[in-house]
């Protein structure tokens, strides 16, 4: 139990790795049974996840990852909420994890995107 990694690491990890644009590191926190919602559809899998993250990171200029801000972040158990934005390309963008066992098990995200 003592190795196991919290929500809010698990999700740390995520949100260093997605802005660093590494999809290997962003991979390491889904499994094959994952699933992450968003307005695009519903990707299961880590294939379905990997190509979702690699289209994302491609559109993220260095110009909109170095204006990524978190405006909010909650923790509760296996579960955490984050508020974010990254102008001009997202006014704002919200995600809820659900972490059990070190992984990203679900995933759902809202967007506004910018003009």
């Amino acid at each position: 139990m003592a190795d196991e990694k919290t929500t809010e690491a698990v999700v740390g990890h995520h949100v260093q790795a997605l802005m660093a644009g590494d999809i290997d590191e962003i991979m390491k926190d889904y499994t094959e049974e994952s699933v992450v919602f968003s307005p695009n559809g519903t990707v299961k899998g880590l294939t379905a996840i990997r190509g979702s993250f690699t289209a994302i990171v491609g559109m993220l200029t260095p110009e909109v990852m170095g204006n990524m801000k978190v405006i909010k972040a909650d923790n509760s158990g296996e579960y955490s909420y984050t508020l974010w934005s990254a102008l001009p390309a997202v006014t704002f963008g919200g995600d809820t994890f659900h972490v059990r066992n070190g992984k990203i098990i679900k995933q759902s995200f809202v967007g506004q995107m910018g003009s």
